[in-house]
């Protein structure tokens, strides 16, 4: 059988000792078999630790926004979410296409902790096209999942908590969301989270401050951010898989998806070209004030 992370170390080393890039953006394994976290390789023997497997779910686009990584040219290794991220991130000029040597990966699907992770099962994307990127790796890895969710099943959640009352969903999100800490750990891990400068991190805004004991403080931080990135999910669960609360924070996307498709039809970030739903406007979109268009 192919050695996937052979073909990996020799793929990172050639172009690392040809000068083509200045690093390569990947993973390495940790002291757990369970364990596989983003790493950065320099040199050819930095290379060498190199890997990729089940447990390679960390989204390494997000990684190219770090000022360390400007003016450098790099490679990076993609899953199918990883690149439908950075795809939006080049789109919106967040980082320049002529600096990366982009490696697509057909994912087999990644694990948490012993199980499959419930968001490979409605994958959009998992094998990155061919000609979008510069090299194109085909993994010998197993496929970890057997049958995929049909596109209205990936809302079976939703549907669960659409069948409550308001009182009782009210209480639902109560109670998930009065866990919150506010670390923003969630924002910080979402892979088209990308503003230079964060809104929760501007000085005093007048609507939400630093308490982390209140609801209606975390109510207007979720909310805000989930109508933030409505149209810019790319399904990967990066939000609910870091927060140390356990908090379905994903739910409250792909709420926002589906009652985007109503209104504009099914659109997949990262897949479909831009512009987003919501980042133009037309003159017979749907006017739900009153308000005719001008």
């Amino acid at each position: 059988m192919r050695d996937i992370n052979k073909e990996i170390i020799e793929i990172a080393q050639e172009l690392l000792e040809s000068n083509k890039v200045d690093m390569v953006l990947g993973y390495t394994k940790g002291e757990r078999p369970d364990q596989t976290f983003p790493f950065i390789a320099k040199t050819k023997e930095e290379a060498e630790r190199l890997t990729f497997d089940y447990y390679s779910y960390n989204s390494l686009s997000k990684y190219l926004l770090d000022d360390m990584y400007q003016g450098k040219k790099i490679a990076i290794f993609l899953k199918g979410c990883d690149f439908r991220g950075l795809k939006l991130m080049i789109g919106e000029d967040r980082v320049k296409r002529e600096d990366l040597h982009l490696i697509g990966l057909d994912c087999p699907g990644v694990k948490r902790g012993e199980s499959v992770s419930p968001y490979c099962l409605s994958c959009r994307l998992n094998n990155v096209p061919k000609e979008e990127v510069d090299t194109k790796i085909s993994t010998s890895l197993e496929p970890l999942v057997e049958r995929k969710y049909s596109h209205e099943e990936s809302f079976s959640e939703i549907n669960d908590i659409e069948k409550m009352s308001n009182e009782e969903r009210f209480e639902y999100w109560k109670r998930q969301l009065s866990r919150c800490k506010r670390c923003y750990s969630c924002r910080n891990g979402c892979p088209v989270c990308t503003c230079r400068v964060c809104l929760f991190d501007r000085e005093n805004p007048g609507y939400i401050d630093g308490a982390t004991d209140q609801l209606a403080q975390h109510q207007f931080y979720h909310v805000i951010r989930a109508f933030h990135v409505a149209d810019r999910c790319v399904g990967c669960g990066e939000c609910s898989r870091v927060c140390p609360e356990n908090i379905p924070l994903h739910l409250l996307s792909q709420k926002l998806i589906r009652e985007l498709e109503k209104f504009y039809g099914t659109y997949t970030t990262g897949v479909d070209e831009l512009p987003t739903p919501l980042s133009t406007a037309k003159a017979n979109d749907p006017d739900h004030f009153g308000k005719e268009v001008k």
